[in-house]
Formats: structure tokens, sequence, C-alpha cells
């Protein structure tokens, strides 16, 4: 007789949402002692769709309210942006730019949201010493940035995100999950506005053809 297929939701990394799994295997562990319980228990799990294989571990104990469920992987909370390898190319490589926002986002996925915060705060320091050469603090950055690179409302957003950066380097701050996704979304866009699109503008002006003259 085949055995039962069992199919749940759960998060894909592949996929980047939650979607069918099958379980593959499954292996339980229980304890008990006079007063308490305990059990554990491990799926392999294949998406239906990509078929991505990963961990789930459900611990239940008598003395928690809901059993507490963890992947292995993690979800990925964010991926990172498809223009990284063109970051990659337009950089410096003594910048170390695209290894340090991939070790921001190992941190996303960890939900160690201080970490990846402060990570997001040496990125920008790097970007503005980059461009603007070591002017001094932060706001000097901001004002020599502004003269050439952003926009005043632009100058903003980073005074913004780097201002978490340094609640929670100074002060112990810990963000939300959605103001921590908020300071990303300003470093993916300057880093993109600097690096990126500057050569994306280059090669689509070269690749368009001419406008054709008028013959009148």
């Amino acid at each position: 007789m085949a055995a039962e297929i069992i199919i749940i939701q759960a998060p894909c990394n592949d996929c980047g949402r939650k979607t069918d799994h099958v379980i593959l295997k499954r292996h339980v562990t229980r304890g008990s002692d006079d007063e308490t319980w305990w059990e554990t228990i491990f799926d392999m799990l294949e998406c239906r769709g990509c078929h991505f294989i990963s961990l789930r571990r459900t611990s239940n104990f008598s003395e928690y309210e809901n059993p507490v469920i963890e992947y292995f992987p993690p979800p990925i909370s964010r991926r990172e942006p498809s223009w990284i390898g063109e970051l990659a190319m337009n950089v410096p490589i003594e910048l170390g730019l695209p290894d340090l926002l991939t070790e921001i986002y190992s941190a996303l996925h960890a939900n160690n949201r201080r970490l990846a915060t402060m990570g997001a705060r040496t990125l920008l320091d790097v970007v503005m010493t980059d461009k603007v050469t070591d002017v001094g603090r932060f706001d000097q950055k901001l004002d020599a940035l502004e003269k050439e690179f952003v926009t005043k409302k632009q100058r903003e957003f980073l005074e913004a995100a780097l201002d978490v950066g340094n609640a929670v380097s100074h002060r112990g701050h810990c963000p939300t999950a959605k103001q921590l996704d908020q300071v990303m979304d300003i470093v993916e866009s300057i880093l993109q506005q600097i690096y990126v699109l500057p050569n994306a503008a280059v090669e689509l002006k070269k690749s368009t053809p001419p406008r054709k003259k008028s013959t009148k």
C-alpha cells in the first residue's frame, strides 16, 4: 500500500512565497516527566512547484500556548536586487560593496535586524566616502553628496536611514521589520542610482536607433 502523501503550505525561498509542499520524511521525538511533556517533529519538505528542499522543525511543549515552528534555511525576507551583478562590475573592487550587501541580506534572512541596520549604515558611509572622499562627519558628507549626486529630497531619505543606523549603533535601538525594509529601500535606491543606472543609460543610448532626419 502506497504511503499517504501529506501536503502542507510552507515558505519556499526559490518561489519567494508560500507554496504547497510534500512531506518527504518525518522524524518525531517525544519525552515527558511528572509534570511536563515535549515533542519535536522534523519534516523534510519539497516544494511542489520548484522542488526546493527545506527542513521544518515543530516544537511542542506542555507549557507553550502554541507550537514553535522554524524553517531551515530560514525564509528569505527580502531578495537581493536583480542588478547586484551589475553593481559588482561598476564599483571599485576594493570597496567590497557587493559582498557587504550580501552580508546585510544574510542578516535580514536570519532576522538579525540590528546587524542588518548597522551594515546598511556602514554601506552608506562607504558609498559617500567613495564619491565625496572622507570630508568629515555624516552631515558633511551628505552636504558634499547633495552638491553632485543626489537631490535635496534624496538627502532627506539618506539622513533618515543613517539616523536609524546611529540609533542602533549608539542607543541599542531595534527597528521593526517594516522600518528596516524602508531603510533597505533607501539603500538599494542610492546604490542603483549612483553605480548602476549611469552605465545602463549609456548602454541604452548606444543601442537606440537615432531619429531619422527629415528629408524636407
